[in-house]
């Protein structure tokens, strides 16, 4: 194989929207209300009018209401209630704890400790003079063990339930009735009619008429436009095109025919052509 490049040429284009803006002035328009008052008159006519009255007498009966009252009592009961105590069998049980003991062979050791003081003697210092001894005092301590066996009990936190059965009282409210006597009114009410002089009105409707003006500001509204300018930017998009050209090679491997010739030393021998891929 054998690498080969062709070179080519790859072209790349780019399209862009460009822009261009202006400013220009537009009409806006709107509507505005206009509030004004106006006086306005009015010739009426009107119409007064009065009630004339007349008192006439008659006799007519009147009734009254007479209330008697007497006091009597009523019967009332309270529900109250009192505690009763009633029986109830309940069965309990509760954690003991006790101590489980037993006893056990020990070795215990007694001690004897013999405290005493030995003399060392001799010359300490040579400033003393001739035949000079002291002696000083050093405290010893001398200790011996006799063991001997002793029993002891050991005891070990145990826990079990014990359980009972019993009766237990237990309170309960009884409801019951509390009756007394308590004082009330009873009133009865009683009709009776008596004679009375009574006024009887009667009335005459009259009227005359009135001739006047009525005036009165009224407010009014009227509608009308109003306009202005307004400036606004306008924008407007044509299309660029920008082309860039890149040079580049394309590279493959391509097969190549090889001949080659071989020779031996007993004969002479022409070998074909033998095809060889390399």
């Amino acid at each position: 194989y054998k690498d080969q490049c062709v070179p080519y040429v790859e072209k790349t284009c780019y399209t862009q929207q460009r822009e261009h803006c202006k400013d220009i002035f537009q009409k806006n328009c709107t509507a505005v209300i206009d509030e004004f008052e106006e006086r306005e008159c009015f010739d009426v006519t009107e119409l007064i009018c009065r009630l004339e009255e007349k008192v006439d007498y008659q006799m007519v009966e009147e009734t009254y209401t007479v209330q008697r009252c007497t006091r009597v009592k009523d019967r009332l009961c309270d529900t109250v209630y009192d505690l009763g105590m009633s029986t109830k069998d309940d069965f309990q049980c509760v954690d003991v704890e006790y101590q489980k003991c037993h006893d056990e062979d020990k070795v215990i050791k007694d001690r004897t400790c013999v405290y005493s003081v030995d003399f060392e003697c001799g010359k300490p210092k040579k400033s003393d003079g001739a035949n000079s001894v002291s002696c000083e005092k050093v405290p010893t301590k001398k200790c011996y063990d006799t063991p001997r066996k002793v029993r002891e009990e050991v005891c070990t936190p145990r826990v079990s339930k014990w359980c009972e059965k019993f009766t237990n009282e237990h309170p309960v409210p009884i409801e019951k009735q509390n009756c007394h006597s308590e004082p009330m009114k009873k009133c009865e009410l009683e009709e009776r009619s008596r004679p009375k002089k009574a006024k009887k009105y009667s009335y005459v409707k009259q009227c005359k008429p009135v001739t006047r003006q009525v005036c009165d500001d009224v407010e009014k509204r009227k509608l009308r436009p109003t306009c202005d300018k307004v400036q606004i930017n306008v924008c407007s998009y044509a299309p660029v095109e920008k082309c860039e050209e890149e040079h580049k090679q394309y590279c493959f491997q391509k097969e190549m025919l090889l001949q080659e010739k071989v020779c031996t030393p007993n004969k002479v021998e022409t070998v074909d052509e033998t095809f060889r891929y390399v």
